[in-house]
């Protein structure tokens, strides 16, 4: 019996600090989640970082001169109708955000002076 108390004793201490810890992560992921904005995605291959594009929307007008910066990150805890969002940035850097249903066409554009 000594030894069913021995061996029950470390594995329940081990569950124990398991628990502990699992908890303790769980805290500190909800204060991160709390405490930060959206994170933006960035795609290779896709448009270069900085690149000067002219978007086309679904409703047939257009904004033109903007440098692409990436999309939103799908989160949870942010309502369906702000996730997957096109971010583009003005000249001043102010930054622009689109829902990404909206966008019919992305153009590259080589120089935002001929404008």
């Amino acid at each position: 019996m000594q030894t069913f108390y021995q061996v029950f004793g470390f594995v329940a201490a081990i569950c124990a600090g398991i628990m502990i810890l699992t908890i303790f992560f769980l805290i500190v992921n909800g204060i991160k989640s709390l405490s930060r904005s959206f994170d933006i995605v960035k795609l290779k291959g896709f448009i270069k970082d900085g690149k000067a594009v002219n978007v086309h929307l679904t409703n047939g007008t257009s904004i033109d001169g903007l440098r692409f910066v990436g999309f939103t990150k799908n989160e949870s805890n942010i309502p369906y109708h702000l996730q997957h969002l096109l971010v583009l940035e003005t000249a001043t850097e102010e930054r622009v955000l689109l829902r990404a249903d909206r966008v019919a066409v992305i153009e590259e554009v080589a120089d935002v002076a001929r404008l």
